[in-house]
């Protein structure tokens, strides 16, 4: 071999033991803009490039935007291939868990457990013993947990842990994005470029994943029309509304399935006057259907402020999380009545550990 090529082979092995940071910026933002950049790499260019003229760091800045929508819209096929996996094995296991005589059953079962959902004498004692041993021999039934699921096929347990580590990753890379352009919020160039090219979207949660996965399960369940539709329609505000105002709504959806009521479709004007009046009571320090704001006294008058219309409303204080609201209301006959009534929309709106949900037909 040539001396010439002896010496190229030797500065190409020193140039590729360079750690990343060593390199010339152009090397970083080339590799920060390669498709199959790790997120090793897109931290150790990152790191560098923070420290480059305002210039490279948008480019660097456009460069981790790019890797996190490649990578956000990756995941999102995953899930859908995973939500058709789910869907098809859910109904055959709500068929295994039926068995033969199992719809008789639940039929019998859902008809006992409205009887006592109505009583005028219904209280939370009755629930407790009369209501809940119903509840969960009717979700014993009717419904595939993630677990069987999982169990019966080893691809899918291997499709959603799949799933956690992207979403993992995910919340890994956004960092970046701030990093990169870190202390240069008064630039008026960098604000100029933020408005054409927008910071990217926050993507979905890890914590997030679950709640989804309940609700894939659902909607591969035996569904009218309606309920299907309903289902569909609430799916996309999963990423508008705040995450627990959400899942509580999943969760009496949920949980109307297992009684065989309609689901409910998401009223976001119901949510909006829900979570106004939950503000209302947070701040000014009061627990009532009525409110001392004026044009806000009932619910009937902060949902026709916000653009629609209420027939009933519970309110709730002390919850951490949405479910733990649902929770509340269900042992609360009068609340629970609502939850299980005849309505089609709903909102559930929360301040702090204020908690106002309404209904409308």
């Amino acid at each position: 071999m040539r001396r010439s090529s002896l010496r190229s082979a030797a500065l190409a092995l020193s140039l590729a033991a360079v750690p990343l940071t060593a390199q010339d910026p152009a090397a970083q933002l080339a590799r920060l803009r390669a498709n199959d950049a790790s997120l090793a790499e897109a931290t150790a260019a990152v790191t560098a490039l923070s420290e480059q003229s305002t210039a490279l760091r948008l480019q660097a800045a456009d460069a981790v935007r790019a890797r996190v929508l490649d990578r956000t819209t990756a995941h999102g096929r995953a899930c859908a291939r995973a939500m058709k996996a789910l869907e098809k094995l859910a109904t055959a296991q709500q068929k295994q868990q039926l068995g033969k005589a199992g719809q008789q059953q639940v039929d019998e079962l859902r008809a006992r457990a409205r009887s006592i959902s109505t009583k005028d004498s219904l209280s939370k004692e009755q629930i407790h013993k009369d209501l809940d041993p119903i509840v969960a021999q009717l979700r014993e039934l009717v419904l595939p947990t993630r677990a069987r699921l999982v169990a019966a096929d080893a691809d899918l347990a291997a499709e959603l842990t799949a799933l956690q580590q992207q979403r993992a990753e995910l919340a890994d890379w956004l960092p970046l994005y701030a990093k990169v352009l870190e202390g240069t919020e008064l630039n008026e160039d960098v604000q100029k470029h933020l408005e054409k090219v927008p910071p990217p979207p926050t993507p979905p949660t890890v914590a997030r994943l679950d709640d989804e996965i309940a609700t894939w399960i659902l909607l591969g369940l035996p569904l009218s029309a309606r309920d299907r539709r309903a289902l569909s329609q609430n799916e996309p505000l999963r990423t508008r509304l705040d995450a627990e105002e959400f899942a509580g709504t999943a969760a009496l959806n949920e949980l109307r399935y297992v009684l065989g009521l309609p689901m409910l479709v998401i009223d976001e004007k119901l949510g909006n006057a829900a979570r106004d009046h939950s503000q209302d009571m947070a701040t000014l320090g009061f627990f009532d259907h009525k409110s001392p704001v004026p044009g806000k006294s009932s619910f009937g008058d902060r949902a026709s402020r916000a653009g629609t219309s209420a027939s009933s409303e519970n309110i709730a204080s002390g919850q951490d999380k949405g479910t733990g609201a649902i929770t509340a209301w269900w042992y609360s006959p009068g609340h629970h009545r609502n939850m299980l009534g005849a309505h089609g929309r709903t909102g559930l709106g929360r301040s702090a550990q204020m908690w106002t949900q309404l209904f409308g037909g």
